[in-house]
């Protein structure tokens, strides 16, 4: 698939993101006051969470207030830790705060959040806390370029505002009148069950990004995708696929994924 290049200088506003293609995606950046207000929701949740449990606590160490209020400290740490590297690590990036906001964490070039990352961004947490409210933490997001606080300077990590994608409705490829593929409808049916979202999600970016790209890039890039989805996703039959285009093949594809006949509904994420 497309290789990235370095991450290019963002604004202030955006990360841009370079394929080899000369292609730039553009990834816009979290803003300190959405941040803010998913942390206060996911920190209203953790401390729900801990104080339902609190009482109990206090309950079992009554003769010994001191331990129990130990106890309880370390029970919102862990609660907390928990809650961000497992919620972050196995739902996408995001918190019930962070979804709520349309807030999503990524590795900083632009690629998916890997489970390690999360469970360091989440364990650094008891250094942006200090010394009081986030100071350290809020202090380097604002005198990052990538509005990194400490831990996600330490797990190389970002937050990125998401905007949801309404899903794809008239588009060219749904309303060809003749799709070979569909003449092979288990081939078909294993294209749709195999296909991630995100690759759907390519392919109908790359289709509908056409007339931007320059001629050379659109070929390599249909290329890729064509060839990609052809030996490692549905392989259609040589003699079939030996007389379309890369660009058709897509389309053929675009159309299995979301035409009429192709029932499979995606939730896309950028």
């Amino acid at each position: 698939m497309t290789d990235f290049q370095p991450i290019r200088f963002p604004t202030t506003a955006e990360l841009n993101i370079a394929t080899s293609e000369g292609v730039i995606f553009r990834l816009p950046l979290a803003a300190p006051a959405s941040r803010l207000y998913a942390m206060l929701f996911d920190t209203a949740i953790v401390l729900g969470a801990v104080n339902g449990v609190g009482l109990m606590v206090y309950w079992l160490f009554a003769k010994a207030p001191g331990f129990g209020f130990m106890v309880i400290t370390l029970a919102e740490f862990a609660v907390g830790f928990a809650y961000g590297a497992l919620l972050e690590g196995f739902w996408n990036g995001q918190t019930i705060g962070k979804r709520l906001f349309h807030l999503r964490v990524i590795d900083q070039a632009g690629l998916p959040l890997r489970i390690e990352q999360a469970w360091v961004r989440n364990l650094m947490r008891v250094f942006d806390v200090l010394p009081f409210a986030y100071l350290v933490g809020g202090i380097a997001a604002l005198s990052s370029p990538l509005m990194q606080r400490f831990g996600d300077r330490v797990a190389g990590t970002l937050v990125v505002r998401q905007t949801p994608l309404a899903a794809p409705a008239e588009e060219f490829w749904t309303r060809q009148k003749y799709n070979s593929f569909m003449d092979y409808p288990t081939i078909a049916m294993l294209l749709r069950r195999a296909a991630t979202p995100e690759l759907a999600s390519l392919i109908q970016d790359a289709l509908r990004r056409r007339n931007e790209l320059a001629p050379y890039a659109r070929r390599e890039i249909y290329r890729e995708l064509a060839t990609y989805v052809q030996c490692e996703i549905s392989p259609f039959p040589d003699e079939l696929v030996e007389m379309l285009s890369d660009e058709q093949y897509l389309i053929n594809a675009a159309g299995v994924l979301f035409g009429a006949n192709g029932c499979r509904a995606f939730t896309v994420n950028h």
